[in-house]
């Protein structure tokens, strides 16, 4: 009887253990992107102690989401039989599939669809791996890092800044990486933190492949110290390159070097920022008008022209700034030839009559 009794307790103990273990499967209406859009639409309205509650509550739940989906890929990817499968995606999803692991079919596919495959490093155990760290929440963390900005606690707020800087790697949407290393450089800007200022615009710099591209710097430098009239064309015919999310740390950053005398790497982030802006408006222009090639700044410029959005678009990213800001650094390095030759394009070309203006001031007689 002791035994029978003895047994019975070891089974419902058992199952009491076990069933602590498994999971509970996120309802759709508590999944943490829902709650985490409401956040943002109670911020947006003013009500930020709703948003506060609902940022930490999404927090909570994006949590219990990992450590469900954890259970799942751990429940399919066990089995001897996916396991001789391997670390690719395809030949496990082919199992898998086999096997109708549905729930971890969707969850697979569904990292890949976001992040791609090369992420994982083309290993369905290093997505698990990630999936099992996937317990936080950067945008979360970084919503209520802006609450705590209109609070005045800046410090809180550049904690959960920093926290979500560093999970970025979670990022449901990677690019949203810019928006927290733009709104860390806007604070530092408004405490006036210069030096921090300076190294937020440069973390965002870092993720610029050709702002570190030693070989592009010093070809653009050969270019503009020719001091050639003809090498304004040259300029922009031979470069084309673009990262439309770094154009204002480019200008920003530029003008900081400035400010402290450090002139060639300020002509080469307003140099590079020159370029990136040209490549990106180049591409809409070609996306609207199938035909058009750049032939030379001045016609260019005067396309620019037909287009009402992309002369908009100018001016909110410091397009015609920049322009002429270049046009003075190269002139200050000597090279007054070629900056003279942009200036009077730019003059005579330009769809904004302030910047016709700055261009003609700015030619050296």
């Amino acid at each position: 009887m002791k035994k029978i009794i003895l047994s019975l307790f070891l089974t419902f103990a058992s199952f009491a253990i076990f069933s602590q273990v498994v999971p509970k499967k996120p309802e759709s209406s508590e999944f943490s992107w829902r709650i985490l859009q409401d956040a943002q639409f109670a911020y947006d309205n003013g009500d930020f102690a709703k948003a506060m509650n609902l940022a930490n509550r999404a927090k909570a739940n994006r949590v219990a989401e990992s450590e469900y989906e954890v259970y799942i890929l751990d429940t399919a990817l066990s089995p001897l039989a996916v396991r001789r499968a391997g670390e690719d995606f395809d030949a496990v999803l082919e199992i898998l599939k086999e096997r109708d692991q549905n729930e971890a079919i969707t969850i697979i596919r569904h990292y890949l669809e976001l992040y791609g495959a090369k992420n994982f490093q083309y290993s369905v155990h290093k997505m698990e791996d990630w999936v099992k760290a996937k317990r936080v929440y950067p945008e979360a963390d970084f919503l209520i890092g802006k609450i705590y900005r209109l609070e005045g606690e800046y410090k809180t707020a550049i904690d959960f800044y920093e926290k979500a800087r560093l999970e970025s790697d979670f990022l449901d949407i990677p690019e949203q990486l810019y928006d927290i290393l733009y709104e860390m450089a806007d604070l530092m800007k408004h405490k006036a933190e210069s030096e921090k200022y300076k190294q937020a615009l440069l973390l965002i710099l870092d993720k610029d492949p050709n702002y570190k591209d030693a070989v592009l710097r010093r070809a653009m430098l050969k270019i503009i110290d020719a001091n050639k009239a003809s090498n304004v064309d040259r300029f922009f015919d031979l470069f084309r390159v673009s990262s439309p999310k770094t154009l204002n740390a480019l200008y920003n950053i530029s003008v900081i070097f400035e400010e402290e005398n450090e002139a060639e790497n300020s002509l080469f982030a307003s140099a590079l920022g020159t370029i990136e802006s040209f490549s990106h408006i180049l591409g809409s222009i070609s996306g609207r008008d199938a035909n058009y090639e750049f032939t030379t700044l001045a016609l260019f410029l005067k396309k620019i022209g037909e287009y009402e959005d992309i002369c908009q678009w100018c001016e909110q990213n410091h397009f015609w700034d920049n322009l002429i800001a270049y046009c003075k650094k190269v002139s200050a390095r000597g090279d007054i030839i070629y900056a003279n030759a942009m200036l009077e394009i730019i003059a005579e070309n330009s769809c904004d009559s302030y910047t016709r203006a700055a261009a003609k001031a700015s030619i050296i007689r």
